[in-house]
């Protein structure tokens, strides 16, 4: 199977860091990159810079060469799984999430993605 690699990103600075991660991993093996951001809600223009932002992140992984893709959806995680299955993405680049009071008794995102994506390499990067 070809190597595909998907960048997963939000809209945060720190998610340049990720599409380089990404670009590294699909460079040294000539792989596809595909970079995602999924909006949980409607909109994303929440807060007044998001579509700079944004627009900024799209940028700079088209320039890398990356494929860029925008979904919408209230299950990130179900529809990170959907993304990865339908397009048969061997490697994952995700950031580290943080630790919400609300989200301490159950399965965080990574645990999640393991747990149903047992052929396919996950990459976490650590906050900065």
């Amino acid at each position: 199977m070809q190597k595909k690699i998907l960048v997963c990103i939000t809209i945060q600075e720190n998610s340049r860091r990720l599409i380089s991660e990404g670009f590294n991993l699909a460079d040294a093996g000539e792989a596809p990159l595909h970079i995602l951001h999924i909006r949980k809600g409607e909109t994303i223009f929440d807060h007044p810079d998001s579509s700079d932002l944004l627009e900024d992140l799209f940028e700079y992984g088209s320039e890398l060469g990356g494929e860029i893709h925008f979904l919408c959806s209230q299950d990130v995680t179900q529809t990170i799984l959907d993304f990865i299955i339908e397009h048969e993405i061997t490697h994952l680049v995700i950031g580290e999430a943080p630790v919400l009071p609300e989200q301490l008794n159950r399965l965080g995102i990574y645990e999640q993605l393991c747990k149903n994506l047992s052929n396919t390499h996950i990459c976490v990067l650590s906050r900065e």
